[in-house]
C-alpha cells in the first residue's frame, strides 16, 4: 500500500515539546516498533517469567510453614539468577529507548543487540545488585509477616517500611544506571553514585512512576492466580511502554542535571528546539 508522500519538508516545530509529550508521539508512531522490542526483551525476561510461575505453584502446594520458608528462601536466591539475564536484556532496551528519544532511528529494533553488546557486562552487574535488594525484600517480607507480626507493630511496620523502601529505590537507581550505561560512558561506582543522587533530587516523580511501572504489574503478579497472568501476558507485549517512560524520565533528570551546561549537544535531542520558535515569534 502507497504512502501519501508529504509536499512540505519536515519542520523542527513538528517534535513534540516535553518528554511526556515524546512519549504518545513514539508510542503512536513506532508502536509496531515498540512491540517487537518488548519480544526481544521478553526473551531475557524468560527466566524470571518461569521462576514466578514456579513460585506460585510451590507456594500454593506447600503444606506446612517450614516448606513455605524453603520456597522463598529459593525464591529469593532465584533472583541474583533470573534479574542479570532481564537486564541484560534492558541494556538492549534501553538503548533502543534512547534512539527513539534522541530520534536517530526509525527501525531501533535492529539496534537492541548493538546495545546490549556494548553494554551487556555492566546489565550483569546492575541485575545482579538488583536481584540481591529484590531477594532481601521477599525473603524479609515473608519473615515479617510470619514471625514479627506476633511480636510488636512498630517493629513489624518499620521492618515493612525499610525492606520495601530499599527496593524501591533500588529499582529506581538501577532504571537510571542502565539509562548512564547507554548515554554516557563511565565506571560503574560512579554511575551508581550520579543514579542514587538523581532518584533523591527527583524523588517525588521517580516514586510515581515506579508504582506505575513496573508497580501495576508486581501487584497484578501479587493479587491472584488469574492476574498473575495477564501481567504474564502484558509483560511479554507491553513491557516496553514501561521502559519507555522510565527512559523518557532518565533523559529528561540528565537533560536538567548533566546535558544542559555539560553535553549542550544532546540537551532536549530529539525534541522541538524551543528557541527558534521564540524568535520567530
Amino acid at each position: 500500500m502507497k504512502d501519501t508522500v508529504r509536499e512540505d519538508d519536515f519542520q523542527n516545530k513538528e517534535r513534540p515539546s516535553t518528554r511526556l509529550k515524546q512519549f504518545f508521539d513514539i508510542a503512536k508512531h513506532h508502536f509496531v516498533e515498540l512491540v517487537k522490542i518488548s519480544l526481544l526483551q521478553t526473551v531475557f525476561n524468560m527466566p524470571l517469567i518461569v521462576s514466578l510461575v514456579l513460585f506460585y505453584i510451590l507456594v500454593r502446594n506447600s503444606q506446612d510453614a517450614n516448606a513455605l520458608l524453603t520456597v522463598f528462601l529459593i525464591s529469593g536466591a532465584s533472583f541474583l539468577v533470573t534479574l542479570p539475564f532481564t537486564y541484560v536484556g534492558m541494556t538492549g532496551t534501553f538503548y533502543c529507548m534512547k534512539k527513539l528519544a534522541f530520534a536517530e532511528g526509525e527501525f531501533a529494533a535492529s539496534s537492541f543487540f548493538i546495545g546490549m553488546r556494548e553494554e551487556f557486562k555492566k546489565g550483569i552487574l546492575i541485575g545482579l545488585l538488583m536481584g540481591l535488594s529484590t531477594g532481601i525484600a521477599v525473603i524479609g517480607l515473608y519473615l515479617t509477616f510470619v514471625y514479627l507480626t506476633q511480636l510488636d507493630a512498630t517493629v513489624t511496620g518499620l521492618s515493612i517500611a525499610i525492606l520495601t523502601i530499599q527496593f524501591m529505590v533500588m529499582l529506581i537507581v538501577s532504571y537510571y544506571a542502565i539509562g548512564q550505561s547507554v548515554i554516557y560512558s563511565n565506571k560503574l561506582r560512579f554511575i551508581y553514585k550520579n543514579s542514587f543522587i538523581m532518584t533523591l533530587a527527583r524523588f517525588p516523580i521517580n516514586l510515581l512512576l515506579v508504582i506505575l511501572a513496573p508497580g501495576i504489574l508486581v501487584a497484578l503478579i501479587v493479587i491472584m492466580e488469574v492476574t498473575m497472568y495477564v501481567a504474564i501476558v502484558l509483560m511479554v507485549f507491553f513491557s516496553v511502554f514501561g521502559h519507555l517512560i522510565w527512559m523518557l524520565n532518565v533523559i529528561a533528570t540528565f537533560d536538567k542535571l548533566i546535558n544542559k551546561d555539560q553535553y549542550p549537544e544532546i540537551y532536549r535531542k530529539g525534541l522541538a528546539n524551543i528557541e527558534p520558535l521564540i524568535e520567530e515569534e
